[in-house]
């Protein structure tokens, strides 16, 4: 489950500040009956939006820098002491830039979107690995159905490589979930959401959307447990 809080601000009619935090909590079962567990929070997020190009038709373009910064842990333990695996940490561990180029348009029923970016590791963390980088593109298209509530569909991929060196504090001959070759996967999925907007009362200005999003194809780099459904239920306030 993951928890995330963000809050944003435009400095300029060019520039916008984003910033970002996630507060994770991990759980894997194991056969044999164990549990490991891990919560806490995640990397800090920090962005910059710089609005590339506007048309007079509805649809601009914008760029984001982003770096996440190791706020995470990556010294998550298991009762018994020993280390989690990389899945179970909760960042990590170095700095990463988060690049990325959007294409937004927008009619009075329709807006649609798309979005290439990445996840880029900066050197090794303490414990001489890195995750492995991210690929990431975004194709997606709403509809509106009333002055307040609009539908939307969209189709994510992702590709990530595995973990570049090793975290020895792992007895990676224990579990996939230990192994650095085991991690990072090649991910299609699907998405619909549902947004709704305030516009009048108390809560004018407020919106809340639920999306629901599930793979249509993946493929796992050596041993891994498969992504299954996600649902995302979003709060946000602007003015």
């Amino acid at each position: 489950d993951m928890h995330t809080f963000g809050t944003m601000y435009a400095i300029s009619d060019k520039w916008t500040l984003m910033c970002m935090l996630n507060y994770l909590d991990n759980e894997m079962s194991m056969q044999n009956g164990n549990k490991m567990e891990s919560s806490g929070l995640a990397d800090l997020k920090v962005a910059g939006l710089y609005d590339l190009a506007q048309w007079d038709d509805g649809r601009r373009m914008h760029l984001n820098l982003g770096l996440s910064l190791p706020t995470g842990s990556i010294d998550e333990k298991h009762t018994n002491g020993n280390t989690l695996g990389y899945g179970m940490q909760l960042g990590s561990g170095t700095y990463d830039f988060h690049p990325a180029v959007t294409y937004l348009a927008q009619t009075d029923n329709y807006s649609y979107g798309a979005q290439l970016g990445g996840v880029l590791g900066i050197g090794e963390n303490d414990q001489d690995y890195t995750l492995g980088n991210k690929f990431e593109a975004s194709l997606w298209g709403a509809r509106k159905i009333t002055e307040s509530l609009s539908a939307s569909a969209k189709f994510d991929y992702s590709s990530q490589s595995e973990v570049d060196g090793e975290d020895t504090r792992m007895m990676k001959m224990m579990s996939p979930a230990l192994n650095p070759n085991s991690q990072g996967r090649d991910i299609t999925t699907f998405g619909l959401g549902l947004n709704y907007y305030f516009q009048n009362g108390g809560l004018s200005g407020h919106r809340l959307a639920a999306e629901w999003e599930t793979p249509i194809d993946q493929k796992v780099n050596g041993v891994q447990l498969e992504l299954d459904s996600v649902w995302t239920l979003g709060w946000q306030y602007a003015w």
